[in-house]
């Protein structure tokens, strides 16, 4: 598996370059084709539920996927969705009759596009599947990112758009100071990436799961100049390392202070 931190730093530069009206889903959808090389994706949550929503769709051939597997109720996402398996498949192959499972949707994408390789990967950062990344690539290409690599990024991004994990979202609850300190290190990340307060602050939280932060550790290295969204080397990233600039004390009233 590739370094976490330089998957979140290539994430974070991805989002940065996006159009700034799109829609946080919409920046961060863009920016995870980016990095795992593919040539269009979909972000949907809730998959087989009533309440099933797209969040973004980046081509027309996504949006399509996304729609034969909603009116078919079949597909990798659905599948993928389901068991919290990832799931790598090509489909509507003219020759190979494809996947038994998926036999209605394998000719519905053979009429519509031909041979198509299609990677599914569920999102769930606490155990709970949240959603589904559904990537399209050219039926010769090769992954890009390892198995377990696209996983973490997958739910990198869950953490982000879809929901805060119990112990990052007690951090914005704390001391008044750690409150602070999480605006200030926002209002940095802006800064660095050009990006809105809302994605910056999504950042911070992909990066707290990463590396299983809190909120607060993350914030503080990001003050203390020690942690810089826009990117050091890899090699030299102060996330391989315990931060000590996110180190806690313990005031005389029982709260921690950075």
């Amino acid at each position: 598996m590739r370094d976490k931190s330089s998957v979140l730093t290539e994430l974070a530069k991805a989002v940065a370059v996006q159009e700034r009206q799109a829609s946080l889903p919409e920046r961060l959808c863009h920016a995870a084709v980016a990095v795992m090389g593919a040539r269009g994706a979909s972000l949907t949550i809730a998959y087989t539920a009533p309440h099933r929503v797209t969040l973004c769709s980046t081509d027309d051939t996504a949006a399509r996927l996304e729609d034969l597997q909603d009116v078919l109720g079949q597909g990798p996402g659905p599948t993928a969705y389901r068991t919290g398996r990832q799931i790598r498949v090509t489909t509507g192959d003219p020759v190979d009759a494809g996947d038994v499972r998926w036999s209605e949707f394998d000719a519905a994408v053979r009429d519509a596009f031909g041979a198509i390789t299609i990677t599914a990967i569920p999102i769930h950062p606490d155990g709970d599947v949240l959603g589904v990344l559904t990537c399209h690539h050219p039926t010769d290409s090769e992954p890009r990112l390892e198995e377990d690599t696209a996983q973490f990024l997958a739910d990198a991004i869950g953490v982000a758009l879809l929901k805060d994990p119990d112990q990052l979202a007690t951090d914005l609850n704390g001391p008044w100071a750690s409150r602070a300190q999480i605006h200030q290190a926002t209002g940095m990340v802006v800064a660095q990436l050009s990006v809105s307060p809302d994605e910056a602050l999504a950042l911070l939280r992909a990066h707290a799961f990463a590396h299983t932060w809190s909120l607060a550790q993350v914030a503080a290295s990001v003050v203390a100049g020690e942690l810089n969204f826009a990117g050091p080397d890899p090699d030299t990233d102060p996330s391989r390392r315990s931060p000590r600039a996110a180190d806690t004390t313990q005031k005389s009233d029982g709260t921690n202070q950075p």
